[in-house]
């Protein structure tokens, strides 16, 4: 059984008394445990409200969606937001960091929202702060840190809960490409010890380090790259051809 589950996603937006726009047309597709799934698209290809569709954010207006067998669809407010809280982490490009916080506190937050107790988060803090490099910041405020670093506490935070599924929303956007690199080497660390990613992103560079690969038109997947045993420069030149042939309405080799 698949961790994450979509069959014939549809989401209408409503513009006006009669005047709608179809975001989404029909999305179907899986993702197992341990998978580092990208998802690619020009803008308003769909890429966004379907990442808000997986979070609970937004609902479809028809289709169904499942994680760990549980259809989202039918979760109440208060079970979406218990939900978001104990089973996602998110990762955003604007790292969504508290000024008014220090960065341990940053990353605390999800578990006081969880109610647990000082001891507990201190206990899941210790082994994550030192797999990310991020002790030495921990009593700092982010605006004392680099933007390398606000995202690797963002990504802290994301997984102080132990998420199923970590959703990352073009999480290198806000980086130079020094730090970017450094964002999505950490992401695949974490890959690698089994975390679930699926993420966002316009960067075919970030792509490039994911094990699979989606690309959305129109509201569609439109075509689906693995990775497999290909290098990252050979994957990301698979990528790029990808892109070519969506921006030039052909099909793909």
């Amino acid at each position: 059984m698949s961790l994450l589950n979509l069959k014939h996603i549809k989401k209408v937006f409503a513009t006006g008394s009669e005047s709608e726009v179809q975001a989404l047309k029909d999305i179907s597709f899986p993702v197992e445990k341990g998978d580092y799934v990208a998802i690619m698209g020009e803008s308003g290809s769909g890429k966004s409200t379907l990442l808000n569709i997986i979070a609970t954010l937004d609902q479809p207006t028809s289709g169904e969606i499942k994680l760990n067998d549980i259809d989202l669809s039918r979760l109440s407010e208060n079970e979406s937001s218990q939900f978001r809280r104990e089973q996602l982490g998110f990762v955003f490009q604007s790292f969504n960091l508290l000024d008014t916080f220090n960065n341990r506190d940053n990353i605390y937050l999800p578990l006081v929202l969880a109610k647990k107790s000082p001891q507990f988060m201190a206990e899941q803090l210790k082994p994550l702060s030192k797999a990310l490099g991020i002790e030495q910041l921990l009593d700092r405020q982010p605006s004392e840190v680099s933007g390398g670093q606000k995202q690797r506490v963002a990504i802290a935070r994301a997984l102080i809960v132990n998420p199923q599924l970590l959703l990352a929303d073009e999480p290198t956007g806000a980086l130079d490409s020094n730090n970017s690199e450094k964002i999505l080497s950490t992401f695949e660390q974490i890959n690698q010890r089994g975390q679930t990613i699926l993420m966002v992103t316009h960067s075919a560079q970030a792509a490039s380090y994911a094990q699979r690969t989606l690309f959305i038109k129109d509201g569609k997947i439109y075509n689906e790259l693995y990775r497999g045993n290909q290098s990252k420069s050979q994957y990301l030149q698979k990528i790029n051809d990808s892109l070519t042939a969506l921006e030039n309405n052909r099909e793909v080799d």
